[in-house]
């Protein structure tokens, strides 16, 4: 959570000079999106490179402010991280299991058993002269080279972590969407106390207090107005109590808490005292629906689900015992899912690799479920239902309505259906995104004219040798007809007015016959005048091959 520091903010002292009034900036319009899209399409571009490859100058020097891009860059940590590469993403799978019986699975383990190695083989050191043969022989034993060793060694060292992505490519307006609920989320979280006008008593009143009092959050809620308020830590900072404080807040507005306008006595630096006007427009970027009755959840729902959340917790650990969890990890949500038009409570973050899948709440029975489908078209997630009664039958038939994967815990051992679930959403969000890749390529071909074989093996982030398997599927083929383009094996996608014009040429080179000295000058300047149709060098003599001009 970012710092009040941070923050792009005006302050104005108050008549009687005793406080100010806080007024953070937002992004209230989409005047920022292209250069959002810049800085996102920035990021797709260095995924995979080293850490030390990534220039936060560029981000800093495309918005030219460095407090808002310090946060632009803070927002999009969300989607994008560094991560380490494991043995399994640069070995065979013959050397890692050789690896695996010697009880070597990562770096850590690796440098471990070379030092005991050393302390058997040598006076526990290692110099200069003499490591070049210590690892050739501890190579011949693991099976590995010693430039694999010197590799190996350092594989999960800060500066070799690679740029990766988690969920989808993030949109400028889910950048725009983040930084104004961030900016609420930073300011509630320093405040000591907040104060909420309500528009009438809750309808889930007892259900509220109890999800305060589960959150650790002291509450009072009484008549038509609900005070929350903070606790400072003991290095006297009200963030880390704060950022549970904002993420009931967002939580119990979702559920439809009918909050009207509020106040909230921020703790300012250097002692100072500062207030926080609370709107509708401030509501609305922390996740409040349009209306009461347009929540799509339920207090007392999720109440059921905060109850549970330490039995799921336990019954999870005791299948990663098992060894039954598929590689995936389950945290504890500390903030809500934030995407464009959707700000969704959850329970949950499952994590596997770079996938990530939150869990949610199931929708009431009565809910308008749209946008939460809307949401689910875009991050693969599941609903969570925790049904101590016959309730859950209406709950099963309204996901079946919303499309959404259902997770229905009773009684223990239901976990045991979650890593199905995971993965059936994973791998329809695969290929989901996959079809969108690929429609965008295509639409990008159509356009540009030209996409060579390098530049498509960027776009679909595979190798270029895949190519052929991919653009050869029948779901492509039908794609390439609809967008009036082909593919030539060792060239690319070319769109057939580009072809039209390559194969003019052609003919215009071939009518050349008399006129050249011999066969390698008809193809040099054939070759030239197709880099000229076409822009692009690379596979040219493929395309040659292709109109048949050779």
């Amino acid at each position: 959570m970012l710092k009040l520091t941070d923050l792009r903010k005006t302050t104005r002292r108050s008549n009687s000079g005793s406080w100010r009034t806080l007024h953070p900036h937002f992004l209230r319009d989409r005047s920022l999106a292209p250069r959002i899209e810049l800085a996102v399409r920035y990021f797709e571009s260095m995924l995979g490179q080293p850490r030390n490859e990534l220039d936060p100058e560029v981000v800093i020097q495309l918005f030219g402010d460095h407090k808002l891009a310090r946060c632009i860059v803070a927002y999009l940590a969300a989607s994008y991280h560094h991560h380490s590469h494991t043995f399994a993403e640069v070995l065979p799978a013959s050397q890692i299991a050789a690896l695996r019986a010697r009880g070597i699975t990562n770096p850590s383990e690796l440098r471990l058993w070379l030092f005991r190695r050393a302390n058997v083989e040598l006076p526990g050191f290692v110099g200069g002269t003499e490591r070049p043969a210590f690892l050739r022989q501890a190579g011949s034993v693991l099976g590995l080279t010693v430039e694999q060793i010197e590799s190996l060694l350092t594989l999960d060292h800060p500066e070799r972590a690679v740029l990766a992505r988690i969920g989808p490519k993030p949109t400028a307006d889910d950048v725009i969407t983040r930084f104004n609920y961030s900016t609420v989320a930073a300011v509630l979280a320093s405040a000591p106390i907040i104060r909420i006008a309500l528009a009438k008593l809750p309808r889930d009143a007892q259900a509220i207090r109890e999800l305060c009092e589960i959150a650790h959050v002291r509450a009072e809620l009484t008549g038509r107005e609900l005070i929350l308020h903070g606790r400072q830590d003991a290095l006297e900072s009200w963030t880390r109590h704060g950022a549970r404080l904002v993420h009931l807040l967002a939580v119990l507005l979702a559920c439809g808490l009918p909050a009207q306008a509020g106040e909230a006595l921020v703790a300012g630096p250097h002692n100072d005292e500062w207030r926080f006007r609370l709107s509708s427009e401030t509501f609305a970027y922390l996740g409040m629906p349009a209306s009461e009755a347009g929540a799509v959840f339920s207090a007392t729902d999720l109440l059921e689900c905060w109850r549970a959340q330490d039995t799921l917790v336990a019954d999870y650990a005791a299948m990663r015992r098992t060894g039954s969890e598929d590689g995936w990890v389950l945290r504890r949500a500390t903030e809500p899912v934030i995407l464009a038009g959707a700000i969704l409570p959850t329970l949950f973050i499952a994590l596997q690799g770079t996938q990530r899948v939150p869990l949610v709440p199931a929708p009431r029975a009565d809910a308008d479920t749209e946008q939460l489908v809307r949401a689910a078209e875009r991050l693969p997630m599941i609903a969570l239902q925790v049904a101590m009664s016959a309730a859950h039958t209406r709950h099963r038939a309204q996901a079946e309505v919303a499309e959404l994967p259902t997770l229905i815990y009773t009684t223990r051992g239901d976990m045991s259906r979650l890593p199905a679930l995971l993965a059936q959403v994973v791998h329809e969000a695969e290929q989901c995104n996959q079809a969108q890749r690929l429609e965008a390529l295509f639409e990008e071909g159509h356009e540009l004219g030209v996409l060579t074989e390098q530049q498509l093996a960027e776009r679909l982030t595979c190798n270029i040798e895949d190519i052929p398997a991919v653009l050869t599927r029948p779901d492509t083929i039908t794609l390439a007809k609809d967008y009036n383009i082909e593919y030539i094996e060792g060239f690319g996608l070319c769109s057939v007015p580009v072809l039209m014009r390559a194969r003019a040429a052609a003919r215009e080179v071939a009518n050349l016959r008399d006129q050249a000295d011999s066969a390698m000058q008809r193809l040099r300047v054939l070759g030239r005048r197709l880099r000229e149709v076409t822009g692009a060098s690379e596979g040219i003599e493929c395309l040659i091959a292709y109109l048949g001009a050779a």
